[in-house]
């Protein structure tokens, strides 16, 4: 059981953000967010020269990572899922 306190304040710059339409990572648009993300994410690891590594890309793209790095050639895998991409993702392992 969830134990919810509300209400849950966000800050005006949160909001105006989350009013705008989303943006497609393959978009042009994208690459000064993309930059700025790695800035930030430096910031946050506290380095200056280290280069944090951030991937753009689908859910596909990421389960292509996890798996592709997870699991060895010839190993079991099991994959629950209840989809397209489900199905998909069992028939490439």
């Amino acid at each position: 059981m969830l134990d919810y306190k509300g209400p849950v304040e966000f800050h005006e710059d949160v909001l105006t953000s989350m009013s705008k339409k989303a943006m497609s990572h393959v978009s042009p648009a994208f690459i000064p967010v993309f930059g700025e993300s790695i800035e930030l994410l430096r910031k946050v690891f506290f380095t200056k020269k280290g280069q944090p590594f951030v991937v753009s890309g689908s859910g596909t793209l990421g389960w292509d990572m996890v798996s592709s790095n997870l699991v060895e050639p010839g190993e079991d895998a099991l994959v629950l899922n209840s989809g397209y991409f489900g199905d998909s993702f069992a028939e490439w392992l």
